[in-house]
């Protein structure tokens, strides 16, 4: 018997983003000696994706799933996700996101991949944003994620596009923590929770996903709320990783002021001005997240 893989999208409110992920799923190759299947978990109750779902879904090349995750929050659609897998019986689970489009070679590349990684090891592919025609050009070094050789073991991902032995998440328990539906992250401290416990996370450069920016994502107010967002995620990991809040703390507001010390001199350029700000941004959610504060970044379905 094959080995059963479920592609898994969350998504809300953008249906038509939606419609050309799913899209470029049904033109990928896919691999000689797998069972193949898509999931898309629907955090909207208007059901915007419905019919995008049923319409593809009438046609599509495997069989394409639609179900509605009623709780608000981007861990309340993941783990339903990994109850959808787990419930159809497969034995790997892949998240991409709706706002995203796959290579042609993508799956085999992922999936080749994992073979030789073993059974157990999470395989977490590459990531290109191609930016608004507005965006200037140096916005790219904000977007741009670190380049790593493939077979580079991760000591943490993301889930825009990762490969998991759903093996592993049932002998660990591993879950999304609901605790903060729309703070973003959770996706970073579940992978940072796997390594923690022994899980090996690999890179595949060449397993490739496309996502284009949108304009509103293209500015340093967008930025800067991400940057901050993401500083408390950071201070978070640190803590369960086993640092002390008062250790975090002092090493966000060394940071800050470093960063904030830039800033004031008035860097001339423009990419390191900015580059300076975020710094600023990300060690202020830093710090705040060290001191207990919660971010609502993702509240908004548009964020």
């Amino acid at each position: 018997m094959h080995p059963h893989l479920d592609i898994c999208i969350c998504t809300c409110q953008r249906p038509e983003l939606l419609r050309r992920a799913l899209s470029s799923l049904a033109a990928a190759q896919l691999p000689d000696t797998v069972k193949v299947s898509v999931t898309v978990v629907d955090n909207d109750p208007a059901e915007q994706a419905r019919p995008v779902a049923e319409e593809l879904g009438a046609t599509f090349p495997v069989p394409l799933k639609y179900v509605v995750e009623p709780l608000r929050g981007i861990p309340f659609a993941r783990n339903r996700c990994l109850d959808e897998a787990q419930a159809k019986g497969a034995n790997y689970l892949v998240f991409i996101d709706d706002d995203e489009w796959v290579a042609g070679d993508w799956l085999q590349k992922l999936y080749g991949f994992s073979l030789d990684a073993g059974d157990k090891a999470v395989v977490c592919g590459s990531v290109i944003s191609l930016l608004p025609a507005s965006a200037p050009d140096y916005y790219s070094m904000f977007f741009s994620r670190k380049r790593r050789r493939t077979g580079e073991r991760l000591p943490y991902c993301a889930t825009n596009n990762v490969l998991i032995p759903l093996a592993e998440v049932r002998r660990l328990g591993l879950r999304f923590d609901e605790r903060r539906p729309f703070a973003g992250g959770e996706d970073v401290l579940f992978f940072t929770e796997a390594t923690m416990r022994g899980v090996s996370i690999f890179h595949c450069a060449e397993a490739v996903v496309y996502e284009d920016v949108p304009e509103h994502r293209a500015t340093i107010r967008w930025l800067s709320r991400r940057k901050y967002s993401v500083g408390i995620t950071l201070a978070r990991q640190k803590m369960y990783g086993g640092r002390s809040r008062a250790m975090v703390l002092l090493s966000a507001t060394v940071q800050l002021l470093n960063a904030a010390l830039v800033c004031a001199l008035g860097v001339a350029v423009s990419r390191h001005r900015t580059r300076a700000w975020l710094r600023v941004c990300r060690s202020a959610g830093m710090a705040s997240g060290a001191m207990g504060a919660e971010s609502q970044f993702y509240r908004s379905p548009s964020s």
